[in-house]
């Protein structure tokens, strides 16, 4: 395991380290054209994006990568699989399309506040399929273990992607963000399957046809799971937003949301790497000892690096807010300590939860997104009440702790209901 996660960690960094490059040069952009108000405008639209986007097919994502990596070696079963999950995706993004138009007005002015800004959610009904045909794609790679291929589709949507999100705000500025954060994932589609296409060499008319009933059955338990965090915690995202704006302004959601573009930033290394090289590889442990010592390693890997970031970050952060944002962000130096903290919190409790989606714990798994969606939500603005931005960050960073500690309980659990491989199977495994 060590050397597959090593492998995967540097080829990832590659990836990474443009989409870092990319990234702070749009955050710096976007702090320029569109100051904090506007941040927290954008990521009311984002939250948008990544709900339609699950109902669209991005759902699939987990599902297809463990089903490809478990149908190794059966070429049939893996074309059931995508075959299924592109006509459910395109089904998905034509329903959610013509929602989006039908209430393209009423939705501007609930979640933008401002009705003139309907015809973004035009553009991002065109960028649906787009979407989820790219999430599909890099699903796809995930689970062939394409590792090479998946980073340099990667790197090729990001480029493409800020070059498209760089035009637009610095020629229409909040508008054009908003019809980029609609579009880019579309744009960087063309990439995913230019690399798809290198490492599969199938005929095209293969993946064409009707769904098939028991891949069906197999993606929806991870499509439920999947759909469950795109949905809630966005949900709850756009309510502490809705809220914050409630207490301190729409600059105080906007520095709430640059903050979490921040911590985004910062851990995308590690979440990248946890989805790419843990789900496939939970998938195929079946022994409840491996994949306890799995999880261990996987701590061992991930902690010392998040929390070397976190103090680099921590000792370097108002440069680090100047140079990211512009002067009128530096208020986050005041949060974000406590910020930091729950990206510790964050990562740790990531490593076990993959063991519930990677073993089809779906209903645990859904329970557990929608109770700690609440609790964040409740814990940011109940904390934020009384101590501003840096009462919001206290509230992720216990909503995080509280979350790892369920989490690694779960996990426990799992492992001790799953027999070793090798040893008779009596008795009873457990619920």
């Amino acid at each position: 395991m060590r050397i597959g996660l090593a492998r995967t960690s540097l080829l990832n960094a590659i990836a990474v380290a443009t989409r870092l490059a990319t990234g702070l040069a749009l955050n710096k952009v976007l702090a320029v054209y569109v100051g904090p108000a506007g941040f927290g405008v954008i990521g009311q639209f984002q939250s948008l994006v990544a709900m339609l986007g699950a109902l669209a097919g991005g759902a699939f994502g987990n599902g297809i990568t463990k089903l490809t990596a478990q149908h190794r070696g059966d070429e049939g079963q893996q074309l059931a699989v995508w075959r299924t999950a592109a006509m459910l995706s395109v089904i998905g993004a034509g329903a959610a399309a013509i929602v989006l138009l039908l209430f393209a007005g009423p939705l501007a002015g609930w979640l933008l506040g401002d009705r003139s800004l309907a015809s973004v959610m035009a553009w991002l009904a065109l960028a649906l399929v787009g979407i989820a045909l790219n999430g599909l794609l890099l699903a796809v790679l995930a689970g062939l273990k394409a590792v090479e291929a998946f980073v340099v589709a990667s790197i090729a949507g990001s480029l493409l992607s800020v070059v498209v999100a760089v035009t637009l705000v610095v020629n229409a500025g909040l508008y054009g963000a908003l019809v980029a954060a609609a579009v880019g994932q579309a744009v960087a589609c063309v990439a995913s399957l230019v690399l798809f296409r290198r490492v599969w060499k199938g005929r095209w008319r293969s993946l064409l046809g009707r769904i098939d009933r028991p891949a069906a059955r197999a993606l929806g338990g991870f499509a439920l799971m999947a759909a469950s965090s795109a949905i809630v915690i966005p949900l709850a995202h756009i309510a502490i937003r809705d809220g914050l704006s409630r207490l301190g302004g729409a600059e105080l959601a906007g520095l709430w949301q640059a903050m979490f573009r921040l911590s985004d930033t910062h851990l995308l290394l590690l979440t990248t790497t946890l989805a790419l090289h843990f789900l496939p590889h939970f998938a195929e442990i079946s022994d409840g000892t491996l994949l306890r010592a799995a999880v261990t390693k996987g701590y061992r890997f991930v902690l010392p690096v998040v929390c070397a970031t976190s103090l680099a970050i921590w000792l370097l952060r108002e440069p680090l807010v100047l140079l990211l944002f512009t002067r009128e962000f530096l208020p986050l130096n005041e949060a974000l300590a406590w910020q930091l903290v729950g990206d510790i919190l964050k990562i740790a409790a990531w490593v076990p939860a993959f063991t519930m989606i990677s073993h089809a714990r779906t209903k645990l798994f859904i329970a557990s997104e929608v109770l700690f969606a609440f609790v964040l939500m409740v814990a940011c603005l109940t904390l934020a009440s009384r101590f501003g931005l840096t009462g919001a960050a206290m509230g992720y960073a216990l909503t995080y702790a509280l979350y790892w500690v369920f989490v690694h309980y779960q996990c426990g659990r799992l492992t001790a209901r799953l027999r070793p491989a090798l040893l008779p199977t009596t008795g009873h495994s457990g619920p």
